[in-house]
């Protein structure tokens, strides 16, 4: 990460090509942009969205308005997407693997002031940059990547697995980074002494290769493979990794298939249905809903 601190002071007064800053009111923590209608379908729907959801889609855009993340600067790099026809053809995708699943109250509620289109995300993590992710998040945005040639005719399958990479990077990345997401005690104590330990050293999985180490019975999905480090590690997700796992899983199976996926593993069971019965009860998400209803 680069220690670029002449940058921390520079928030505030940041201008594009097609959104221009209205006087910060009040205590806003960061500029507002001024939108006008337009008879172009990409601004029109914009500027439509900013109307109904109190959120700003924002497709020129500066590195500040993603890099600052309060004290540090995120290792994130966007490349923007300039050609209008893609951004427009962006817009039905964008509605697809996030918008049309979430109600205007909840847009309102917990949707990122700032949503960027992006045709490529780069991000760094433990030291490796990772490229083409589908999203990312930080503390006022989630940038939604891949937004590039191609993007209207991308197959079911792959529309699927864009989905829920876009929608765990929401929940996990952007919502509960950012202590809009909290979940009871009781999902967190089913792992609660598994989170980041090399599971290698439990149980009799010493001998067994990564691959072959049952991290559901422990309560997850999958291990931390952005921490693989030979055949010695095998690392349990974090807290917000978990989160991601969960959601990306629930939004691309119907219940009938994760019921299928839990038999056998009870901590996982457990973590899921308080999960799925929290979001309905406090935020008002039936998120097994929009695994049921995916495309076939």
């Amino acid at each position: 990460m680069k220690n670029q601190w002449i940058l921390y002071i520079l928030v505030g007064f940041m201008f594009s090509s097609c959104y221009k800053e209205e006087d910060i009111k009040g205590e806003t923590p960061e500029p507002k942009y001024h939108l006008e209608d337009s008879d172009n379908p990409l601004d029109h729907y914009i500027y439509e969205f900013n109307k109904e959801n109190g959120n700003y889609i924002l497709y020129d855009y500066t590195e500040m308005d993603y890099k600052w993340n309060m004290s540090i600067l995120l290792d994130t790099r966007l490349v923007k997407q300039t050609n209008r026809e893609i951004l427009e053809k962006g817009i039905p995708y964008m509605r697809e693997v996030l918008f049309d699943d979430y109600s205007t109250d909840f847009k309102r509620k917990y949707f990122p002031f700032k949503i960027l289109m992006a045709d490529s995300i780069y991000v760094e993590k433990n030291g490796i940059v990772y490229g083409d992710e589908a999203a990312d998040g930080g503390l006022s945005f989630l940038a939604i990547g891949k937004i590039r040639s191609g993007i209207d005719t991308i197959s079911n399958d792959s529309l699927l697995k864009r989905k829920g990479e876009v929608q765990a990077t929401f929940w996990a990345y952007f919502l509960y980074n950012n202590e809009m997401l909290k979940l009871s005690n009781a999902y967190w104590n089913i792992s609660n002494e598994y989170y980041g330990v090399n599971l290698k050293m439990l149980d009799n999985n010493s001998k067994l290769k990564p691959d072959e180490v049952d991290v559901k019975k422990y309560g997850f999905w999958d291990r931390n493979r952005a921490s693989d480090s030979g055949e010695r590690y095998c690392i349990a997700p974090d807290k917000t990794l978990d989160i991601y796992q969960f959601i990306q899983m629930i939004v691309t199976h119907t219940a009938e298939e994760m019921e299928k996926l839990m038999a056998g593993y009870d901590k996982l069971k457990d973590k899921y249905y308080l999960l799925i019965n929290q979001l309905k009860d406090v935020y008002g998400v039936d998120i097994q809903a929009i695994g049921n209803s995916k495309s076939h």
